[in-house]
């Protein structure tokens, strides 16, 4: 897929790029330098399932050589099992946001907010009818910025999250 026209802020300008085998280890490296051993082999095995997978792809907000931040998006994820199958349902036809991660370093320039909107736009294309994303500290950011709207909250590994879903 062709890369798509730069997005430019007073600070920064990227391009979005749809991640190939070979972003992998790049992304890992200018992404992960936080992680522990094994947080980083779980994030190069989701990375790889995203590039190789056709129903997901991993987006990338890229400045030349360097990785700003991505989204990981996928056409019909697995809902949670403690979400209620009434509302896994209406869940059905929606695209899921499974990870927005930005540089630490690039975070407040709007890279985050245009890799979600990115990522709804790929959904769009794909004749979906919506969005959701499971978050345990930016429910709010989605909501405000996105128009989402609360409709379960799970924990998950001793976590407590929220799900948030938009319709098109």
């Amino acid at each position: 897929m062709p890369e798509s026209p730069a997005v430019e802020t007073a600070v920064q300008r990227w391009q979005f790029k749809i991640a190939a085998v070979g972003d992998v280890e790049p992304t890992l490296e200018q992404l992960a330098d936080y992680m522990n051993d094994k947080q980083r082999q779980a994030f190069r095995d989701k990375l790889q399932r995203y590039v190789q997978k056709p129903d997901r792809d991993l987006i990338l907000a890229v400045n030349g050589a360097q990785i700003l931040g991505l989204v990981c998006v996928l056409h019909q994820a697995e809902f949670p099992p403690a979400l209620a199958r009434q509302k896994g349902h209406h869940l059905r036809d929606y695209a899921c946001g499974t990870q927005l991660l930005v540089q630490p370093s690039f975070r407040r320039r709007g890279i985050g907010a245009s890799l979600h909107s990115h990522a709804e736009s790929w959904a769009r294309k794909r004749g979906l009818a919506g969005f959701w994303v499971i978050t345990h500290r930016m429910a709010d950011w989605y909501e405000r910025n996105f128009g989402y709207n609360r409709i379960a909250r799970i924990e998950a590994k001793g976590v407590r999250k929220t799900i948030l879903a938009k319709k098109f």
